[in-house]
């Protein structure tokens, strides 16, 4: 039988909110990889941009009088929507650390409406940016930029609803509060990251 010294950490709680917790880790260091994979991805997008004295390249098919900038409308207002639906998502955040069930179910609902709302806007930003997504560079790199942002959506919708399902159905423990905390997290993430490719899709080409 060993004699030496221990520590007992019977006593210490199973989880913890944001740096006490190993999901919070595994949280961020996930988003770390996927920041990298932007920022990949928009270099790349500027690495063609440098390859054309026009941008958006002309189309055989366009004529000179149609332009062909990506449309505002659609993009302005998905950007708006994520951006809103950060207020609920804080709501959600506090109501987990607090244990307060209620305001999470309510948060919650709201946030799975706004991500569901965002994908449906997404669905018309592609045809509004005017290129098919093999027309050309331009068009490949917009769609893949548009598309693994619409990944992460969809991802963060259906966690979103599973969490939604869980606040609903099952008792408020704290195992689960700490993932709506690193939900919200993701949330906030998705919400940034699109703020900078929106600008980047929508108006590098009215700029350069």
């Amino acid at each position: 039988m060993s004699t030496r010294p221990v520590i007992n950490v019977s006593e210490l709680p199973h989880h913890g909110f944001d740096t006490i917790d190993p999901v919070w880790w595994g949280n961020n260091w996930l988003l770390a990889i996927e920041t990298s994979m932007f920022a990949i991805t928009i270099a790349t997008y500027f690495y063609l941009r440098q390859n054309f004295v026009q941008w958006p390249p002309t189309l055989a098919q366009l004529t000179a009088s149609l332009n062909p900038l990506p449309d505002l409308g659609f993009g302005t207002a998905n950007t708006i929507l994520l951006l809103l639906s950060c207020i609920p998502m804080v709501w959600v955040d506090l109501s987990a650390r607090r244990g307060y069930a209620p305001g999470a179910q309510r948060g919650l609902l709201l946030c799975l409406l706004c991500g569901l709302a965002s994908i449906i806007l997404r669905g018309f930003e592609f045809p509004a940016v005017k290129f098919r997504w093999d027309s050309n560079a331009y068009g490949s790199i917009v769609w893949f930029t548009l598309g693994m942002h619409t990944l992460h959506l969809i991802t963060l919708t259906c966690e979103t609803f599973l969490l939604t399902l869980w606040a609903f159905m099952r008792e408020f423990d704290m195992k689960h509060r700490v993932d709506i905390t690193a939900l919200a997290v993701y949330w906030y993430w998705v919400v940034g990251v699109w703020i900078v490719l929106y600008g980047i899709i929508y108006f590098v080409p009215r700029v350069m």
